[in-house]
């Protein structure tokens, strides 16, 4: 029996979307128990933990969707893309994801502070560049050939710029932990800027959450 490689691709796709979204609902609850003031600070600690871990599913689904979904792009013969630049997707694509598990098991290495800087300034230009594609394939017909595919490539990029945001609110709850840790009014102000922090992370989630949903809309139907 024979087995289609792009069925493959496709498995692997909606996998992608399953630990993404699954991930996201695991770190949605569990920010909840970070910001509850009730809980002391070693129980909401081990929440920030667990959010962490639970967001390795979305941040691996992020860098593997780019190789993946152009792969079957090329595949399908709706992106006028060369064999050599989806090798060196994936070449790069493996790569950025080893160095985010690595700095995910050593956060404490004197590297890893570099390195998630580094992180940050790829993503923006990762998402510049897959929001122009979109657009200008929109506008222009290729490289991407259909409005269906331009289409989600402009949202990946968008919702890349709201995980961005969202990393950008968990420094608000370091700050907030750190004047939690000196007790008295300081802990007071700080477990107010976590959970006004929580509030707008999770109107951030949820329009997130539309925009995956709609990427895969978009991928399963070809509506134009």
């Amino acid at each position: 029996m024979q087995i289609d490689p792009y069925l493959i691709l496709v498995f692997i796709h909606v996998l992608l979307f399953a630990y993404w979204l699954g991930g996201d609902l695991g770190v949605f609850v569990a920010a909840g128990y970070v910001a509850d003031r009730k809980l002391s600070l070693e129980e909401r600690f081990r929440f920030m933990h667990l959010l962490m871990v639970c967001d390795m599913g979305p941040r691996t689904a992020l860098i593997l969707f780019l190789p993946v979904g152009f792969q079957m792009a090329r595949t399908l013969g709706v992106a006028e893309i060369g064999a050599e630049v989806t090798g060196a997707l994936w070449v790069v694509c493996l790569a950025w994801l080893a160095v985010n598990w690595w700095m995910f098991k050593n956060e404490r290495h004197p590297a890893a502070a570099r390195l998630r800087t580094a992180d940050i300034y790829l993503r923006y230009v990762v998402m510049a560049a897959m929001g122009a594609l979109g657009l200008y394939s929109f506008a222009t017909g290729g490289p991407l050939t259909t409005h269906w595919l331009a289409a989600k490539v402009f949202l990946f990029a968008c919702t890349m710029l709201l995980g961005v945001y969202l990393r950008g609110e968990i420094k608000q709850w370091i700050v907030g932990f750190g004047m939690v840790r000196e007790g008295g009014d300081a802990a007071d102000r700080g477990n107010t800027i976590i959970e006004q922090s929580l509030v707008r992370s999770r109107r951030a989630a949820l329009l997130l959450w539309f925009g995956v949903a709609l990427i895969a809309f978009l991928g399963l139907t070809k509506p134009f």
